[in-house]
This record gives C-alpha cells, sequence and structure tokens, in this order.
C-alpha cells in the first residue's frame, strides 16, 4: 500500500471515529427532564384565574377566561442556516393559523414583543392581523408591524412607565436590558422604516428592551424576556411569579448571574420562579427541549439558579400546557 492510500485510510477511520465520539457527545447532553428543575402542574380543565401558556422562547398566552393577552407571539422557526447565512426569512403563516385555531386563540387583545429581535418580533404583526388584537412596543416594533401590513389603528407605540388596561389586565412597560450576547453584534440597533418580507433576520433590531409588569386582581407578575437588567429597575416592585428569560445566563460570569437573579427575582420576593427562553429555538414548533449542541442548563447550572432563586419555587413549562398562577395576597 502507497503512502497516499495510508494516508486517505488513516483520514477516513480519523473521519470516521470523530464522527462517532460526536454524535456521541450530542446524545449525552443532558434534556430538561434530567437536569433537576421540576415541571410545574398543569393547571385544571376547570380553573379559575389567570392560565398561561408557554409557546417556546419568550412566547406567552396569558387568560382570564375573558381577555387573552400575549407576549412575543413568535411562532415562526427559521433555522440555524438561515441565519448563519442571513436568508431572508418571514412570519410563517401556516404555523401561526393553526395555533391560532388549536389553541382557541379568541379573544386576544393584546400582542406584546419584550424587544423587537427575530425571534420575539417577527410574527407579531402577522399574531396581530390574524386575531384582530393591537400590537403594542417601542417605536421599532410599530414599524415591524407595518411590515407585516397591520393596519395603523392596531399599533400602539408605548410610552415606559405608563400602564395599559385590557379587560382586567394591567401592563406596565418598564425598561430594561437585553442579555449581553456576543451573538446580538450587528443587531443592537433600532428599525425607523417598515421594510419588505421576507427579509434576512438582522432586519429585526433590538429597539428597546422591557420588562413586563401584568396585574390582574387575582395575580400580579413580571415578564422578564431577555436575561439582561438595569440596576434597582424593580425596588418596590412585588409579585407573584416570574417568568425568566435564562437564555444565555450561563455564558455568564457567576457575578453576573448572581446580580441577575437579584435584581429580577429576590427583589421582587414571588413565589415561584419559571425559566423561559432557554428552549433550542432552532427547533421545530412544539419542541421546548434546550439545544443539544449549546444547552443553557446542566444539573449543577440548574441547581445554582435554583439556590440562588430561593426561597422561591424554581419551575419549568411544557409546551402550550396551562398553568395556574399564584393567587395574589399583596
Amino acid at each position: 500500500m502507497s503512502i497516499v492510500s495510508k494516508l486517505i485510510k488513516w483520514l477516513g477511520i480519523t473521519l470516521l471515529g470523530l464522527t462517532v465520539l460526536t454524535v456521541v457527545w450530542l446524545f449525552t447532553r443532558p434534556s430538561m427532564t434530567e437536569v433537576g428543575i421540576p415541571y410545574a402542574a398543569n393547571a385544571p380543565e376547570t380553573a379559575s384565574g389567570v392560565t398561561i401558556k408557554w409557546f417556546g422562547v419568550a412566547t406567552l398566552l396569558i387568560d382570564d377566561g375573558e381577555t387573552q393577552i400575549m407576549t412575543d407571539g413568535f411562532f415562526s422557526r427559521p433555522g440555524l442556516i438561515d441565519i448563519v447565512m442571513k436568508r431572508p426569512i418571514a412570519p410563517e403563516k401556516e404555523n401561526i393559523s393553526k395555533i391560532i385555531k388549536e389553541h382557541n386563540i379568541n379573544r386576544l387583545a393584546a400582542v406584546i414583543p419584550v424587544h423587537s429581535h427575530y425571534d420575539h418580533a417577527m410574527d407579531s404583526g402577522e399574531v396581530a392581523k390574524q386575531t384582530g388584537a393591537v400590537l403594542l412596543g417601542s417605536s421599532t416594533t410599530s414599524f415591524i408591524g407595518r411590515s407585516s401590513n397591520l393596519p395603523e389603528e392596531q399599533i400602539k407605540t408605548v410610552e415606559p412607565g405608563r400602564v395599559y388596561t385590557f379587560g382586567e389586565f394591567k401592563i406596565t412597560f418598564l425598561e430594561s436590558k437585553h442579555a449581553p450576547l456576543a451573538s446580538n453584534s450587528g443587531i443592537n440597533g433600532i428599525v425607523n422604516a417598515a421594510f419588505d418580507l421576507p427579509a434576512p433576520y438582522t432586519s429585526w433590531q433590538l429597539g428597546k428592551a422591557f420588562a413586563l409588569l401584568i396585574e390582574h386582581p387575582q395575580s400580579r407578575f413580571l415578564v422578564q424576556g431577555s436575561a439582561g437588567f438595569l440596576p434597582g429597575a424593580f425596588e418596590n416592585l412585588k409579585v407573584d411569579a416570574v417568568f425568566l428569560g435564562t437564555g444565555g445566563l450561563r455564558k455568564q460570569e457567576r457575578e453576573y448571574r448572581e446580580a441577575y437573579v437579584y435584581e429580577t427575582v429576590t427583589l421582587v420576593d414571588p413565589e415561584v420562579v419559571y425559566t423561559i427562553h432557554h428552549d433550542n429555538m432552532f427547533g421545530q414548533l412544539g419542541d421546548v427541549e434546550q439545544s443539544r449542541l449549546m444547552p443553557e442548563y446542566d444539573s449543577m447550572h440548574a441547581f445554582e439558579m435554583g439556590q440562588l432563586i430561593l426561597p422561591a419555587r424554581f419551575e419549568q413549562m411544557r409546551f402550550a400546557q396551562p398553568i395556574k398562577l399564584p393567587t395574589t395576597a399583596r
């Protein structure tokens, strides 16, 4: 056998070995059922009060039996290659229509992106258009709504600190920050004009990041859609629950993680904290498993988060399964 033949054979064996090791490594990465975060109990079918369904990333359907409101409304799932290659993407209207029909989203008053990146705001205008809801957000979110040809009367640019009322829900937009991630380079700006769809993901810029204080006679809760914070923003604020964005949090220094939990959980003293935006947003709609390639949790990180969050309970949610919020006693 010639040297060239031996080299080719060696390279082939090496490549095969690396492939096998990679596959084994991927399939031994921890799943969310293995990291030690308990699942929230499903709400009884006859449950009264405020129930919430999570549809992945930071999309929550909030329902008191009379009025529905929704954060983000992101149901499309562009692939990783679409993002890496900056391929044009657009709202997947069939996915959106299917979710609206299957989950009886027929009383939706407002769609509220917590900020305007594509994985939060891309579908928001289409969801509002299909349901008749009002789209609330920053001026960037408003232009994104116009890009989906949402009628102007269904678009409202919000003022931070002002209370917006829908049925018995009161919503306050609290200025916040996005998680400090290198992957946000090039998408931290604003949108100041409507654009044609489809478009590359960089068309959806951050705009303003908000945390949402949502108050109802039966419950009071905070939605923190991204793992960023403004120090002291939630002082003197008490809630029953926090929906805590944890995407990218594990990559931060421990000091940052501790400060984040202190500012978004400890200060507001909730009974329960639900992790959101830890799932693989490049997976299929309906799958809220974390990424095998870049998991947000292993058992050690989950334990650390649970300890930081104490005395509140730390729980995770299943896709589109309703949970009942604690009843406010404040």
